[in-house]
């Protein structure tokens, strides 16, 4: 904890998304202050090559970071974090660590599964903003983490110019069309996929399912490595209580 007895929560986001950042911001206990800095990414580059950037520089962004005396760090990009299949993950956890001398690491793709098992589901429903090629990456992730999806679909590029400034109707409308009488859960993915955790508690109300999205996951993971328990609200089902089981952690 640092000096002045507030809790520090350092978060790595892709230099575009602000949309993690507002998340945090109206999560925020009053006890805890949030601290971002950027990952390093190229310009001009794909999909791929963009993502493996930010990996190959996490060292780097870690260790400016971690000037703050920070209590827990999280890698803010989903994508990002199961980009190259099971491991990539923890591979990153270890950078990070590596980086900051041991400090408390949350990566959103374990995050996100940790968050699942918690809520003791199996059988989801799944969307994202991403391309095919991510969208094949991410499936291949979350159903060798032991997660049956059972319908999946993706945003319509013609749909919005961005996600970063997406209406909260899109991840809405999204997330409704992959829900199923089987699903158990749905999952939004993508930190940046603006709109998303906005309507959390919405699709929970019409859905009668708990809702987990990326921004949530990682807010959730991040808040118990600190010690936090209390409820937040619009955090949906996930953060609306204390959970005190131990979730298991891949």
């Amino acid at each position: 904890m640092a000096r002045d007895g507030m809790k520090r929560l350092g978060l790595l986001t892709p230099p575009a998304n602000t949309t993690m950042e507002d998340d945090f911001a109206r999560w925020m206990p009053d006890s805890v202050r949030l601290h971002t800095n950027r990952l390093t990414a190229p310009d001009n580059c794909t999909n791929v090559e963009y993502l493996e950037a930010i990996a190959e520089h996490v060292s780097e962004s870690s260790r400016l970071l971690n000037q703050v005396p920070i209590d827990v760090i999280a890698f803010g990009c989903t994508s990002g974090s199961f980009l190259h299949g099971p491991g990539y993950d923890n591979k990153i956890t270890s950078e990070i660590k590596d980086a900051t001398g041991g400090v408390s690491t949350v990566v959103t793709a374990a995050a996100v599964v940790d968050a699942l098992k918690s809520l003791n589901v199996t059988k989801i429903s799944a969307c994202s903003p991403y391309t095919d090629a991510i969208n094949e990456r991410l499936k291949e992730f979350y159903s060798h983490a032991g997660f049956d999806i059972l319908k999946f679909a993706a945003v319509d590029p013609n749909r919005v110019n961005s996600i970063h400034d997406a209406p909260p109707e899109v991840a809405l409308e999204l997330a409704l069309s992959v829900d199923t009488p089987e699903s158990e859960a749905i999952f939004i993915s993508c930190t940046a996929f603006n709109g998303a955790s906005e309507v959390i508690e919405e699709l929970e109300q019409k859905t009668g399912k708990p809702v987990v999205t990326s921004n949530q996951a990682t807010f959730w993971w991040c808040m118990r490595e600190m010690g936090i328990t209390e409820a937040i609200p619009g955090g949906g089902t996930l953060m609306g209580r204390e959970r005190h089981a131990e979730a298991v952690i891949l």
